[in-house]
């Protein structure tokens, strides 16, 4: 049996982040979550994060502990904490819902604009990814 957690929240930045701080914020993680062999998305929309991570449990925990205390966010939601059957992630991607500002998280978008439609098109077996993708939806919506 393949023994897989993830993890999904959501946080609200503790300040407005700047283009660098975002830049900063994708570099680590993604060098950070390749060495644990942690795969998700993280969606940074006007303040707000959505995070979905799956991997072994050990390494879940490991992402979760150094995410609940970075000083970037707080009020921290917790919507999924648990096992899972089979990973949703072939690797680790950061979308933004409002236009990127270097080419590094522009990057990242397009890669993200790859793989959505592949996620769209799976069962809705896995909660953390319905709640993925409802936040990406609903973050796409222009304000009323």
């Amino acid at each position: 049996m393949n023994h897989l957690a993830a993890v999904a929240y959501g946080s609200s930045a503790t300040r407005p982040l700047r283009v660098r701080d975002l830049d900063a914020l994708l570099i680590d993680a993604r060098a950070f979550n390749e060495s644990v062999e942690v795969t998700g998305v993280l969606f940074a929309h006007e303040g707000s994060f959505f995070q979905y991570f799956e991997g072994r449990p050990a390494a879940v925990a490991a992402v979760y502990q150094r995410i609940r205390q970075s000083s970037m966010h707080h009020q921290l939601v917790e919507c999924l904490n648990g096992p899972i059957e089979t990973r949703q992630f072939a690797r680790w991607h950061m979308a933004f819902t409002n236009a990127p500002l270097t080419t590094l998280q522009e990057l990242t978008n397009e890669i993200w604009a790859i793989t959505l439609p592949t996620l769209q098109g799976l069962p809705k077996t896995s909660p953390g990814l319905t709640m993925l993708l409802k936040f990406w939806e609903t973050s796409q919506r222009p304000a009323a």
